[in-house]
């Protein structure tokens, strides 16, 4: 069964963005990419703001998703957190990487009013929230604090893996996490 227009749309669009930039993008090669018309394109969309943005939204449910997937053999909160962190590394290593196609996408868009700016927002807000309630389940004290200095770490690593292509600077960040753990972990008695 042939996939339908909007997907066709969504498959081009996150091809093209992630390895060519959304700026250096235009409409006449997305429309071609996903075999529509400019009009097709526009009649889904409304423009290429809207594409962005829906683009944008599909890979943050995918990071969602790779997430929860990730934090369902996890048992202790460490290993929470270490499954959450290592949902950061699943493709990184692979040469066509280009980093994090939210960090990417953020660079380019320079308009605050853009709506793919909040989508990207929210997502790491998300991360945040979540790291935070799994630091609160393990009795850590202010655990919004250190959920703040794990993300740092996280997208650091995100961007150097990015950068290098490979998941090296993952395993520092596993190291730096499991430290800031354990400095904040309540003692026992």
């Amino acid at each position: 069964m042939a996939k339908d227009v909007r997907t066709r749309i969504l498959d081009a669009a996150e091809r093209l963005f992630y390895e060519q930039g959304i700026t250096a993008t235009g409409v006449d090669a997305l429309a071609e990419a996903a075999d529509v018309s400019k009009r097709t394109l526009y009649n889904h969309f409304g423009s290429k703001e809207g594409v962005v943005t829906a683009y944008l939204r599909r890979r943050d449910q995918r990071w969602q998703q790779r997430v929860a997937t990730a934090l369902e053999g996890a048992q202790t909160p460490t290993e929470r957190i270490l499954a959450y962190a290592n949902s950061y590394c699943d493709y990184i290593g692979d040469n066509d990487v280009r980093g994090c196609a939210f960090i990417n996408a953020s660079a380019e868009l320079s308009n605050e009013s853009h709506p793919g700016v909040a989508v990207i927002r929210e997502s790491i807000d998300t991360a945040e929230r979540g790291l935070s309630e799994i630091l609160a389940e393990a009795g850590i004290e202010d655990p919004e604090e250190l959920a703040g200095q794990i993300l740092v770490v996280l997208e650091g690593a995100m961007s150097v893996a990015g950068m290098r292509r490979n998941n090296e600077a993952y395993d520092t960040a596993e190291r730096l996490i499991l430290s800031l753990i354990a400095s904040r972990m309540p003692v026992p008695g």
